[in-house]
């Protein structure tokens, strides 16, 4: 029984199919069908593998230009921030100054002049 399982599996089946050239009286049209078709496989594994490397070099240039408008985004509003607080400082400067100069030199009195 097992000598009867085994000649039939799958595997036995196809190495004689690829073995005997006169199997059912196709000769070798048998074996170029397989080779065709083993070589389509061929070919379509090495096409999807190229689409795949296509696919994730898009991937990665999108996500490199997404990175990049978010850093210019980034920058002009920190660039905006730094301007917004250099001119409260400066305002805050001329402030201190404008309150020195009126404190440290008095205007003259009247009756000073007189």
């Amino acid at each position: 029984m097992s000598s009867i399982s085994a000649s039939t599996s799958p595997s036995s089946c196809t190495s004689a199919l690829l073995v005997d050239d006169t199997l059912m009286g196709f000769g070798s049209e048998v074996n170029l069908s397989f080779k065709n078709v083993f070589e389509v496989q061929d070919q379509l594994c090495l096409s999807w593998e190229i689409k795949q490397e296509e696919d994730m070099w898009w991937w990665m240039e999108m996500q490199w230009e997404e990175r990049m408008l978010e850093r210019d985004s980034i920058a002009s509003v920190v660039n905006v921030q730094s301007a917004r607080m250099a001119g409260e400082k400066v305002v805050v400067e001329i402030g201190k100054w404008w309150y020195s100069v009126s404190i440290g030199f008095p205007f003259p009195q009247i009756s000073e002049l007189t």
